[in-house]
Protein backbone atom coordinates (compact mmCIF):
# COMPACT_ATOMS: atom_id res chain seq x y z
CA UNK A 1 0.00 0.00 0.00
CA UNK A 2 2.62 2.64 0.71
CA UNK A 3 4.57 1.77 -2.13
CA UNK A 4 1.01 2.34 -4.40
CA UNK A 5 0.53 5.86 -2.18
CA UNK A 6 4.70 6.61 -3.77
CA UNK A 7 4.06 5.59 -6.97
CA UNK A 8 0.79 8.16 -7.24
CA UNK A 9 2.96 10.58 -5.63
CA UNK A 10 5.04 10.67 -8.49
CA UNK A 11 2.87 10.60 -11.59
CA UNK A 12 1.62 13.66 -9.73
CA UNK A 13 4.43 15.23 -9.64
CA UNK A 14 5.63 13.94 -13.19
CA UNK A 15 2.02 15.27 -14.80
CA UNK A 16 2.55 18.64 -13.09
CA UNK A 17 6.31 19.07 -13.95
CA UNK A 18 4.99 17.94 -17.81
CA UNK A 19 1.81 20.52 -17.63
CA UNK A 20 4.09 23.45 -16.28
CA UNK A 21 6.83 22.33 -19.35
CA UNK A 22 4.43 22.29 -21.71
CA UNK A 23 2.65 25.68 -20.95
CA UNK A 24 6.57 27.47 -20.59
CA UNK A 25 7.58 26.15 -23.42
CA UNK A 26 4.71 27.60 -25.17
CA UNK A 27 2.51 23.95 -26.41
CA UNK A 28 -0.32 25.05 -28.71
CA UNK A 29 -1.02 28.68 -29.91
CA UNK A 30 -4.65 29.48 -29.66
CA UNK A 31 -6.54 32.42 -31.51
CA UNK A 32 -9.79 34.25 -30.36
CA UNK A 33 -11.44 36.75 -32.75
CA UNK A 34 -14.14 39.20 -32.46
CA UNK A 35 -15.69 39.54 -35.80
CA UNK A 36 -14.63 41.14 -38.67
CA UNK A 37 -10.89 40.28 -37.22
CA UNK A 38 -9.07 37.47 -37.94
CA UNK A 39 -6.41 35.39 -36.65
CA UNK A 40 -4.24 32.78 -38.23
CA UNK A 41 -1.96 30.26 -36.43
CA UNK A 42 0.94 30.34 -38.66
CA UNK A 43 1.99 26.29 -39.38
CA UNK A 44 5.60 25.41 -39.78
CA UNK A 45 6.88 28.31 -37.49
CA UNK A 46 6.20 27.80 -33.73
CA UNK A 47 4.94 29.98 -31.79
CA UNK A 48 3.64 32.36 -34.75
CA UNK A 49 0.06 33.75 -35.52
CA UNK A 50 -0.99 36.75 -38.26
CA UNK A 51 -3.36 39.18 -36.55
CA UNK A 52 -5.65 41.33 -38.96
CA UNK A 53 -7.93 43.99 -37.35
CA UNK A 54 -7.68 46.15 -40.25
CA UNK A 55 -11.48 45.90 -40.92
CA UNK A 56 -12.17 46.44 -37.14
CA UNK A 57 -12.75 43.92 -34.26
CA UNK A 58 -9.99 42.05 -31.98
CA UNK A 59 -8.19 39.10 -32.46
CA UNK A 60 -5.59 37.39 -30.12
CA UNK A 61 -3.70 34.38 -29.18
CA UNK A 62 -2.75 32.51 -25.71
CA UNK A 63 -1.26 29.19 -25.23
CA UNK A 64 -3.38 26.66 -22.99
CA UNK A 65 -1.35 25.96 -19.80
CA UNK A 66 0.08 29.18 -19.52
CA UNK A 67 -1.19 29.75 -16.54
CA UNK A 68 1.33 30.73 -13.61
CA UNK A 69 -1.00 31.04 -10.63
CA UNK A 70 0.78 32.15 -7.46
CA UNK A 71 4.20 33.03 -9.03
CA UNK A 72 5.89 36.19 -8.20
CA UNK A 73 6.00 39.12 -10.97
CA UNK A 74 10.35 38.30 -10.91
CA UNK A 75 9.76 34.28 -11.80
CA UNK A 76 7.99 34.98 -15.15
CA UNK A 77 8.64 36.12 -18.50
CA UNK A 78 6.52 36.99 -21.41
CA UNK A 79 7.78 37.81 -24.83
CA UNK A 80 6.83 38.59 -28.47
CA UNK A 81 8.54 39.87 -31.39
CA UNK A 82 5.90 41.22 -34.52
CA UNK A 83 5.97 42.45 -38.04
CA UNK A 84 3.84 44.34 -40.44
CA UNK A 85 2.51 42.74 -42.94
CA UNK A 86 2.67 42.52 -46.04
CA UNK A 87 6.72 44.05 -45.47
CA UNK A 88 7.96 41.86 -42.18
CA UNK A 89 10.33 44.10 -41.57
CA UNK A 90 8.35 47.69 -40.91
CA UNK A 91 7.30 47.86 -37.62
CA UNK A 92 4.22 50.34 -37.05
CA UNK A 93 1.71 50.47 -39.15
CA UNK A 94 0.38 47.22 -37.11
CA UNK A 95 0.50 49.05 -33.92
CA UNK A 96 -2.33 51.41 -32.40
CA UNK A 97 -3.88 52.26 -29.26
CA UNK A 98 -1.83 50.45 -27.38
CA UNK A 99 -2.07 47.23 -29.32
CA UNK A 100 -0.32 44.72 -29.64
CA UNK A 101 0.08 43.45 -26.14
CA UNK A 102 0.29 41.63 -23.73
CA UNK A 103 -2.04 41.38 -21.10
CA UNK A 104 -0.83 39.35 -17.89
CA UNK A 105 -3.51 38.52 -15.32
CA UNK A 106 -1.93 40.25 -11.78
CA UNK A 107 -3.31 38.98 -8.05
CA UNK A 108 -2.56 42.13 -6.13
CA UNK A 109 -4.65 40.92 -3.13
CA UNK A 110 -3.14 38.21 -2.31
CA UNK A 111 -6.16 35.82 -2.47
CA UNK A 112 -5.19 33.82 -5.48
CA UNK A 113 -7.67 35.20 -7.42
CA UNK A 114 -6.72 37.99 -10.79
CA UNK A 115 -7.66 41.31 -9.88
CA UNK A 116 -6.58 42.95 -13.03
CA UNK A 117 -4.42 43.01 -15.61
CA UNK A 118 -0.93 44.33 -16.43
CA UNK A 119 -0.01 45.62 -20.43
CA UNK A 120 2.85 45.58 -22.15
CA UNK A 121 2.10 47.00 -25.38
CA UNK A 122 4.34 47.62 -28.86
CA UNK A 123 4.19 51.15 -29.21
CA UNK A 124 5.60 51.86 -25.41
CA UNK A 125 8.61 49.42 -26.09
CA UNK A 126 9.31 51.84 -28.56
CA UNK A 127 8.12 50.30 -32.12
CA UNK A 128 11.27 47.96 -31.49
CA UNK A 129 9.00 44.67 -33.11
CA UNK A 130 10.10 43.12 -29.41
CA UNK A 131 7.47 43.36 -26.64
CA UNK A 132 9.24 41.38 -23.50
CA UNK A 133 8.93 41.54 -19.81
CA UNK A 134 12.54 41.43 -19.84
CA UNK A 135 13.31 44.04 -21.86
CA UNK A 136 14.03 47.51 -20.24
CA UNK A 137 12.53 50.24 -22.65
CA UNK A 138 9.08 48.15 -22.14
CA UNK A 139 6.52 50.01 -19.73
CA UNK A 140 4.58 48.36 -17.95
CA UNK A 141 0.09 49.49 -17.34
CA UNK A 142 -1.14 48.36 -14.26
CA UNK A 143 -4.33 50.04 -13.10
CA UNK A 144 -3.91 53.86 -12.96
CA UNK A 145 -0.09 53.23 -12.59
CA UNK A 146 2.78 53.04 -15.14
CA UNK A 147 6.17 51.39 -14.40
CA UNK A 148 9.40 51.89 -16.68
CA UNK A 149 9.44 48.41 -17.34
CA UNK A 150 8.69 44.50 -15.52
CA UNK A 151 11.40 44.57 -13.05
CA UNK A 152 10.38 48.12 -11.83
CA UNK A 153 6.75 46.73 -11.56
CA UNK A 154 7.88 43.68 -9.78
CA UNK A 155 9.93 45.94 -7.44
CA UNK A 156 7.42 48.25 -6.52
CA UNK A 157 4.91 45.95 -5.95
CA UNK A 158 6.75 42.77 -4.33
CA UNK A 159 3.69 41.04 -2.81
CA UNK A 160 1.91 40.97 -6.43
CA UNK A 161 1.74 37.82 -7.79
CA UNK A 162 0.74 36.17 -11.18
CA UNK A 163 -3.16 35.84 -11.81
CA UNK A 164 -5.32 33.16 -11.80
CA UNK A 165 -6.32 33.62 -15.36
CA UNK A 166 -4.44 33.05 -18.96
CA UNK A 167 -1.85 35.24 -20.29
CA UNK A 168 -2.69 36.40 -24.06
CA UNK A 169 -1.37 38.78 -26.63
CA UNK A 170 -4.01 40.76 -27.89
CA UNK A 171 -5.01 43.43 -30.95
CA UNK A 172 -7.96 45.38 -30.96
CA UNK A 173 -8.10 48.25 -32.38
CA UNK A 174 -8.16 48.90 -35.99
CA UNK A 175 -4.61 49.01 -37.63
CA UNK A 176 -3.61 49.82 -41.03
CA UNK A 177 -2.10 46.26 -41.85
CA UNK A 178 -2.16 43.18 -40.44
CA UNK A 179 0.21 42.02 -37.31
CA UNK A 180 2.35 39.05 -37.12
CA UNK A 181 3.57 37.43 -33.94
CA UNK A 182 6.72 35.49 -33.45
CA UNK A 183 8.22 33.70 -30.85
CA UNK A 184 5.56 34.53 -28.71
CA UNK A 185 7.00 32.86 -25.62
CA UNK A 186 5.87 32.36 -21.61
CA UNK A 187 8.53 31.30 -19.71
CA UNK A 188 8.05 30.32 -15.91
Amino acid sequence: MRRLYWVAVLVGIVTTVVAVGAGAAGGKLKCFVGSPATCTVNTGTAGSATLDTTDGGYAGVYYNGSKAPGASLASVDYSFDYRCQPSNVETVTCVGGGAPRWSIPIDSTGDGKTDGYAFIDAANCGYTGVVSTTAANCAVFYGSGSWANWDAFATANPTYRIGNDLPFVISDVQTANPVTLYDVTVTK
